[in-house]
């Protein structure tokens, strides 16, 4: 891969996980398949797993952290996360470094800053990543807005964004109903149409692409997804690029210059 990219490895409930790359710091965000997997997709994108520096969690779930503990073990790489994130995450021997969920950090090259967000877990964050200058967001996982999360994710050159869901896609589905009702709550997941509000509401003039993540198998389509946010942004818009990310597959690589 080049300087200064982002590649979805994989996205879904089957298992999350972004690689992040500057001139001199490889991290993850997310390692939510399996070590050997993220091996082999990290070959896809011509990184050696060996140049990973670090590891940073979101929250605890199985389709966050899978591949974590035996990823950090094999390849001596920390694992970074909010105290409620890694007690409830298995790590082994693996070097862990607690983060503040409002306190920026230093990765390499790359800053780090985390923030808090609205999710059905012990405590969850999202991140922005600065590199030369140029700010990438990710919130995956994502029950509702606030305006912490929109004042947080303003300025960014890529939004990567949960749409989750089509509302009547869930609505009419087979999910039991409180299945349902968890999805819809505000510590659930984001709909299409809650994506498309918070690329609006965070939109700047360095916006440049939008990736939609988290897509569900059974309640959303990529299409679908894709034409909800971009009939919202067209307008103000036209020329920032929306790719929604297929359940379970890499896409990418997305420049930040």
């Amino acid at each position: 891969m080049h300087d200064s990219s982002i590649a979805v490895l994989s996205s879904g409930s089957c298992g999350n996980s972004i690689l992040v790359s500057s001139d001199e710091t490889s991290l993850l965000v997310d390692a939510g398949i399996s070590c050997k997997e993220l091996e082999r997709r990290l070959s896809l994108f011509g990184t050696d797993p060996s140049r990973i520096d670090a590891i940073l969690l979101t929250h605890e779930h199985t389709d966050h952290n899978r591949g974590a503990q035996r990823f950090c073990r094999t390849h001596g790489v920390p694992l970074y996360g909010t105290e409620g994130t890694l007690a409830l995450t298995p790590h082994d021997d693996a070097k862990r470094v607690t983060l503040s969920r409002r306190r920026a950090f230093e990765v390499g090259d790359v800053s780090v800053q985390p923030f808090p967000v609205m999710h059905l877990a012990a405590d969850p964050v999202a991140y922005s990543l600065t590199i030369d200058e140029e700010k990438l967001s990710i919130a995956s996982d994502l029950g509702c807005l606030t305006k912490g999360v929109v004042d947080e994710m303003t300025g960014a050159t890529i939004l990567m964004i949960e749409a989750n869901y089509d509302d009547a896609m869930l609505r009419i589905g087979s999910y039991p109903s409180f299945l349902k009702k968890a999805i819809l709550s505000d510590h659930g997941h984001l709909s299409n149409d809650g994506a498309g509000d918070l690329s609006i509401q965070a939109a700047s003039d360095s916006l440049r692409d939008i990736v939609l993540l988290h897509l569900s198998k059974d309640n959303n389509r990529s299409d679908i997804a894709r034409d909800t946010v971009s009939s919202r942004i067209d307008e103000a818009m036209p020329n920032v690029r929306v790719t929604p990310t297929e359940h379970g597959s890499h896409s990418g690589p997305f420049r930040l210059r």
